[in-house]
């Protein structure tokens, strides 16, 4: 079988490489930039839209109801209860530049993936304080949202790049819920409010040719609560009109969450939840 994260990894790869020789390469003399005089307007947007889908291949894993985290069963949710390896989800972004030189801007995106199998088990399942015997048939779901907002400071920007920091929150609703003949055998329902801090680059390749990448990471301990996130996002987009664009872009995405207590805001289960993804994405966007 085909390995749908490692082929998906491979292609970043190689649209990295080409866009990246493109972006470095663009000194020649043969792009036309825009007027830089003062009354020029600049190529960055004040307000977009984008909206698109995204398939993407997933590696989950989680332990629940160990007091002692480290002796914990770690499931893989995709081996263990057969949820989909990958599949297609919605996706959406808004943005806003204001100030004279728009070079200040709120991003606030959205993302969403829910998940659900029937499995026999093959095996003894231990989740939890649960045991769950061969051969019955369970019914999982693991749900997965990601909503983000920042502030962006582009720290230097003129008529064909724009380089920026931003800091800002991921909200991520997980649940997860495992079912036998009807019953909840077990559960975990977590609202992750993390701070993030990232580092964002635009170019103008073309007058009607954006490439985009993005980076946001975290790690944070607190009271028996330790998290992490580390995104990366690589786009690229054309427009053929004034108001509209097409794009294509890839994510790459790792969160990790440990818990041994209700010492952090809404994280209320002890052990262990992780959820990776990378995928590719299609998106329209209508811009201001």
């Amino acid at each position: 079988m085909i390995n749908i994260s490692h082929s998906i990894k491979t292609l970043l790869f190689l649209v990295l490489l080409s866009i990246s020789s493109s972006v470095f390469g663009m000194g020649d003399g043969t792009f036309s930039t825009p007027d830089s005089t003062n009354n020029s307007p600049k190529p960055w947007d004040r307000f977009s839209v984008s909206l698109g889908g995204f398939f993407a291949g997933y590696n989950s894993g989680l332990t629940l109801g160990s007091e002692q985290l480290g002796l914990g069963v770690v499931l893989n949710l995709e081996k263990a209860l057969g949820l989909e390896v990958s599949s297609w989800a919605l996706r959406g972004k808004m943005n806003y530049r204001y100030g004279k030189t728009k070079k200040h801007g709120l991003t606030f995106g959205y993302f969403q993936i829910n998940r659900k199998a029937f499995k026999t088990l093959n095996k003894e399942l231990e989740i939890g304080n649960t045991i769950i015997p061969i051969g019955v048939e369970v019914e999982s779901r693991f749900n997965y949202t990601i909503i983000n907002a920042k502030y962006d400071y582009s720290f230097y920007q003129d008529d064909r790049i724009s380089l920026g920091a931003s800091v800002g929150l991921f909200v991520m609703p997980i649940s997860f819920s495992l079912e036998v003949s009807g019953d909840k055998a077990s559960s975990a329902d977590v609202v992750a409010p993390l701070p993030v801090i990232g580092l964002r680059s635009d170019f103008l390749i073309t007058p009607k040719v954006f490439y985009r990448q993005s980076f946001e990471l975290l790690y944070l301990a607190f009271d028996g609560f330790t998290g992490s996130v580390f995104d990366v996002d690589v786009s690229i987009e054309y427009r053929p009109i004034t108001h509209f664009g097409l794009g294509l872009g890839m994510n790459y995405s790792k969160l990790e969450l440990t818990s041994k207590g209700q010492q952090y805001p809404n994280i209320d289960f002890t052990g262990i939840i992780s959820s990776g993804y990378t995928g590719v994405y299609l998106f329209g966007k209508y811009i201001l």
